[in-house]
């Protein structure tokens, strides 16, 4: 037992059960917590009668949280040179007014940058995954992890757990990954990133939102438990043992079981088989929403979700306050409630919280934004995001080139975004159009299509076009409801309507992947043109992009870029940075191909065809991917040779390959390692990710790329319900897929444990 723990349990046996239970209900939150007037905060009555009554609070969520919903923006929020100001006035508050003088953790969400005025926004996460470079997401979450200390918070929620695997859903943008090997290497980053400034990391979602019937979100899940072993929990299972301190429960029911209920998922999976010993803290609202689903009264639900193994309820509405009662009436044993607390107070000593509650104001923090160390990692991960899919020989258009510029999204920072995005003010970040007048000689701009379908101004982008040497056309969609007309309740601050384009992020899930509004019918017009034509994707899911292709000489996908991301479009535009990001998921070829994603059992491969009347594809649709994870192109030109694969002991191998780079122009390279099982008990996935390395290579140089196999990378789920490596054949494949033209075989043999 930690010496933590021991601290934890001896305040414990001090503790009320008033002063219990206040640490595991979230009942107020932090952006109704307090109102600014001038350079001054006052606390709501809320907050203070919480303390007051239960003389305790465990945590409090998002103080900083600015955004469209909680409309917290400049001169109305808590700004930079606030955070640590109020972050001491609020645990002040609780140690002044409670008997046993416990601080209060406060979170922050942290998808992809602190949710906070005056934070970086980083590219969103699907598109850094793209940039298969989680040493560089590392760096930006350890700045991440630097703010939060800074600002006086002590927990950031990051979404890192739920794979890509439906493009319907609105939440694709928040996930790196269809791909659980790609993911896990994030998930380890993200945690050790941030717990290097002694944060706490807060895992979000358990277990296998991605999977959502129809791409719907908090939808049934229904895998098989090979499924949830092989796909999700293997990226739990590396956030854990990289240190997870919180596990945020999903919204999802899986199996017919409710996660917030599902005691098999949160103590026999998360706890004795992952080994995780930190807080599961539910999603906001989760509790009591899945006591409504149930049938539930809230005392019984509350009840049920402490003993299925939630610690910690996030804006719960008060229902883990039940609790008390139901103690005192002998409906759940003491032991649950300690249990839980313990958790929670552990990390509060580890955190050394007990004896230093409070963080400097002494201006380190607004020095820190201002040193540009986040600006330059976001530029950098923008840049290596970006994944180039077609290229006629149009890409890299001369600087001085007569650009026409065309795209709604094109000139409104938040279409760059996404969402989980803080309210902006001027000069924190550029337009795509801006950039582009920075960076360009000639360049005109006219919004062209539109996303409510008006084609007012068609002919106007025509006309221009006409004139120009090359035609950039922005394409995508919209997460961001910062740039949407919303509409507040007044007593709770929810958002009861938003009006303006929105088809991505939570919540915002579409039925069609199709590019919306008249994007296509526009794109058709200016390809008549008979010029170089360059479409950018700037978006939160794939999209069907099969007919853009088409039409275009040129296509980049820039997902949402973030706030550097229109300077990054740019450069690679002109030639000053050379594309290198590979697609973190596939790209459908069809609307009618759903779900996509490459590593599906049973995948069909030209070596191992489906016999007899099992095919892989549709007789009405026979091309079901248009690009493939790993998928990427370059301007610079790569060929593999020379793979080596050497056996280094029981179940391991080294493999090496030589990448040379045959092109006049420098660039990165991502060269990817796949295994393919044979001859198992069970029926293997088609191809699995194991290895990649990001190597820079220079023009006519060769780079030697060198990937490690063990008992992680061969073990599968049994149908005995456990971890093996079985007797067995495993391909081995290294290139960049699909093309993966060096292959080798070995043999593996039985081994049940390391």
């Amino acid at each position: 037992m930690s010496k933590y723990k021991i601290f934890a349990k001896e305040l414990l046996a001090k503790m009320t059960l008033e002063e219990k239970v206040a640490q595991l209900s979230q009942t107020v939150a932090g952006y109704r917590c307090y109102t600014r007037s001038g350079e001054e905060f006052e606390f709501s009555d809320e907050f203070k009668d919480f303390i007051n009554t239960y003389g305790a609070m465990g945590a409090i969520s998002n103080i900083l949280r600015s955004c469209a919903w909680t409309q917290k923006d400049w001169g109305i929020g808590i700004e930079p040179k606030h955070r640590a100001k109020v972050a001491n006035q609020l645990q002040k508050y609780v140690m002044d007014n409670t008997r046993l003088q416990i601080p209060v953790l406060i979170e922050v969400e942290s998808n992809h940058g602190l949710q906070a005025l005056g934070s970086e926004m980083f590219p969103t996460n699907i598109g850094m995954g793209s940039t298969f470079n989680p040493n560089l997401y590392k760096e930006i979450m350890k700045t991440v992890g630097k703010e939060t200390k800074l600002s006086g918070n002590h927990m950031n929620f990051i979404t890192m757990l739920d794979m890509a695997r439906d493009p319907r859903w609105g939440r694709v943008e928040e996930f790196f990954s269809e791909d659980p090997y790609l993911a896990s290497e994030y998930a380890k980053n993200a945690v050790e990133g941030v717990k290097s400034e002694n944060v706490l990391a807060c895992c979000k979602h358990f277990c296998a939102t991605g999977d959502c019937f129809g791409g719907l979100n908090t939808a049934e899940v229904n895998i098989g438990k090979r499924e949830m072993h092989d796909i999700y929990l293997s990226v739990a299972d590396k956030a854990v043992k990289a240190g997870a301190d919180v596990v945020m429960v999903a919204y999802n029911s899986v199996d017919g079981i409710p996660c917030h209920a599902n005691s098999y998922l949160l103590r026999n999976v998360l706890r004795d088989e992952l080994g995780f010993d930190g807080i599961a803290l539910s999603d906001g609202w989760g509790v009591e929403r899945m006591i409504k689903q149930m049938g539930y009264d809230n005392l019984s639900g509350s009840v049920l979700a402490l003993k299925s193994g939630i610690d910690l309820s996030l804006a719960d509405n008060g229902v883990y306050l039940n609790l008390i009662e139901a103690v005192k009436n002998n409906l759940v044993d003491i032991e649950y409630i300690d249990e839980a607390v313990t958790r929670i107070l552990t990390k509060k000593y580890e955190l050394n919280l007990f004896d230093n509650p409070y963080v400097e104001e002494n201006g380190e923090l607004e020095a820190y934004l201002d040193s540009g160390i986040q600006k330059k990692l976001s530029y950098q991960a923008a840049s290596e995001s970006m994944v180039l899919t077609k290229n006629n020989s149009a890409l890299p258009v001369s600087a001085k080139s007569k650009v026409a510029l065309i795209g709604e999204n094109a000139d409104n920072l938040y279409y760059l975004l996404g969402s989980y995005t803080s309210l902006r003010k001027k000069g924190e970040g550029k337009t795509v159009y801006e950039a582009f007048k920075d960076k360009l000689d000639v360049v005109e701009y006219t919004k062209g299509w539109s996303y409510d379908g008006s084609e007012d101004d068609f002919e106007n982008a025509v006309n221009m076009a006409k004139n120009a040497d090359v035609i950039v056309v922005t394409l995508g969609g919209n997460s961001s409801p910062s740039i949407c007309k919303t509409e507040f309740d007044k007593n709770t601050g929810a958002a009861v309507s938003v009006s303006g384009f929105m088809d991505c992020g939570e919540g915002l899930d579409t039925a069609s992947i199709s590019l919306p509004g008249n994007q296509l019918e526009l794109l058709r017009r200016l390809r008549e043109l008979d010029k170089p034509v360059i479409s950018v994707l700037i978006q939160g899911r794939p999209y069907i992009i099969s007919e853009v292709e088409e039409l275009s000489d040129g296509v980049l996908i820039a997902w949402y870029p973030g706030q550097q991301g229109a300077d990054a479009i740019a450069d690679i535009l002109t030639g000053k940075v050379n594309p290198s990001g590979k697609l973190s998921v596939s790209i459908p070829y069809s609307d009618c191909c759903l779900p996509c994603y490459y590593n599906r059992i049973g995948e069909d491969t030209p070596e191992n065809p489906f016999d007899g009347c099992c095919t892989n594809t549709y007789t009405d649709c026979h091309k079901r991917v248009l690009h493939p994870f790993g998928y990427g192109l370059s301007y610079s030109r790569f060929e593999y040779k020379n793979l080596s694969v050497k056996e280094t002991g029981k179940n391991r191998f080294t493999v090496e390959a030589e990448v040379s780079n045959v092109s006049d122009v420098g660039g990165y390279e991502v060269a990817q390692l796949y295994i393919r099982g044979y001859k198992n008990t069970i029926r293997r996935r088609g191809k699995e990710l194991k290895g990649f390395s990001k190597v820079y290579i220079k023009p006519g140089e060769t780079e030697k790329v060198t990937f490690t196999l063990g008992y992680d990378e061969f073990k599968i789920y049994s149908a005995a319900e456990k971890y093996f490596v079985e007797d067995g054949e495993v391909e081995i494949m290294v290139g960049s897929n699909p093309d993966l033209p060096l292959k080798a075989f070995i043999h593996t043999s039985y081994q049940d444990d390391e």
